[in-house]
């Protein structure tokens, strides 16, 4: 069985081989591209965009395919990709292709090169839910006021994102309609994939997490900072960052030393740094609120770092205004962490509220500090919340049944 993969990042194998850094994205690939590449009857191959020139490796069993490019390249439509996709195709001759995320156009121009090729889209965010949630509460005016320098110079601020997904919207429409298999995590996923092609078959298949998040310590509420806060990577008004911080504004009458840990984002000088116009937005809210002392950015974290913060974390929160799976979220359940999380998406099929975790609307803020402060206040209830919530994950998570899913899918595909 060959099977080509279409990725939107450089998986660590090939970025070690290339002495680049590794990515922060789609740690979910990690290690179910392994293990099928170590099945006796799957050859694996990796295509993504990276780099000046086309380019081939082979690396410990996977064969690895890099489309000249970068961001740029699968944001618009890069009709010169139609004639690698050729070449790799020739090259490698697959039964199958995987394509990982609709959010970018590179994959397109392969169903449009190869409509007849058996292809199966393993959704991840979905743009066309995006599109019309990723300003939030932000007016267009705000999204234009809060600009740094660099985005005024690149046209890539909040509102150019705004629009480019709107754009990027029709692209996926299109992808989605022209491929016959969809693979799914979640009852998210499978209405999705229902409104924009009810006509494809959909498979249910889970994912793997991290390598340490198997082997690690569980949660223990005597380790972890009593009024801690862990949370998702915020950089962008979708993740919802700014109703944490209002939030924890209300904490903080009651708890003045709770503290969040933010990954992903970067502080300066004892403060958010002005890295984009969100960050500049968050900025000012976190100053009005009088919570600079309370809120931690961690910037980009490796998995022993992530894997840490959650660990010594006394509540774990994904505030997001829409959300696939979250694998954050899932791995601090795997580890036990008690988890709130808003009724959004993927995450209201994995929380079942007031049993592993706790669940809440979006918007309605001061539920959420109530909730936190819950945790905060009952070892009874975070170590309830903690000890079901490993049950949940454990079970979901299981990496030979994933495996025997994905391998179960590809079969099931290549059958008809």
């Amino acid at each position: 069985m060959k099977v080509l993969w279409i990725v939107n990042m450089v998986l660590p194998k090939l970025a070690d081989h290339l002495h680049i850094p590794h990515g922060t994205s789609g740690t979910w690939m990690y290690d179910i591209s392994d293990r099928l590449a170590k099945m006796p009857d799957v050859e694996l191959a990796i295509a993504c965009v990276h780099g000046d020139k086309f380019a081939k490796y082979e690396v410990d069993g996977t064969i690895f395919y890099c489309l000249p490019g970068g961001g740029r390249d699968m944001l618009f439509y890069n009709k010169s990709y139609e004639k690698l996709w050729q070449q790799i195709y020739e090259d490698f001759r697959p039964d199958l292709v995987n394509i990982h995320g609709t959010e970018y156009t590179h994959a397109l121009s392969f169903v449009r090169k190869y409509p007849d090729v058996k292809t199966v889209i393993s959704l991840q965010g979905v743009i066309n839910r995006i599109k019309d949630v990723d300003l939030i509460e932000l007016s267009k005016w705000q999204a234009l006021r809060y600009r740094t320098i660099r985005e005024w110079m690149r046209f890539n601020g909040m509102l150019e994102m705004h629009l480019i997904h709107k754009k990027n919207a029709k692209s996926e429409a299109e992808l989605l309609k022209s491929v016959n298999y969809v693979m799914c995590v979640d009852s998210w996923h499978h209405a999705m994939a229902l409104s924009l092609n009810p006509d494809a078959k959909r498979f249910t298949v889970n994912y793997n997490l991290r390598d340490k998040f198997y082997t690690a310590p569980k949660w223990d509420p005597e380790t972890a900072d009593k009024y801690t806060i862990t949370t998702n990577p915020g950089g962008t008004p979708l993740k919802g960052l700014h109703n944490l911080v209002k939030a924890v504004a209300i904490v903080k009458k009651f708890y003045p030393e709770v503290k969040i840990r933010v990954p992903g984002m970067k502080q300066k000088n004892g403060e958010l740094a002005a890295t984009s116009g969100y960050a500049i937005y968050l900025r000012k809210l976190i100053r009005r609120l009088d919570l600079t002392a309370n809120i931690e950015f961690l910037g980009n974290q490796t998995e022993e770092q992530m894997l840490n913060n959650m660990l010594k974390a006394r509540v774990q929160v994904i505030p997001s205004a829409i959300e696939g799976p979250s694998l954050v979220l899932r791995e601090g359940m795997h580890l036990g962490v008690p988890t709130i999380a808003s009724f959004r998406g993927g995450m209201a099929d994995f929380v079942e509220d007031k049993v592993n975790g706790f669940l809440y609307d979006y918007q309605e803020y001061p539920y959420l500090a109530k909730r936190i402060m819950e945790i905060f206040e009952s070892d009874d209830l975070a170590k309830q919340l903690s000890q079901n919530a490993i049950k949940k994950a454990e079970k979901a998570h299981n990496r030979d049944n994933n495996l025997k899913d994905y391998y179960d899918m590809y079969r099931a595909i290549l059958s008809e």
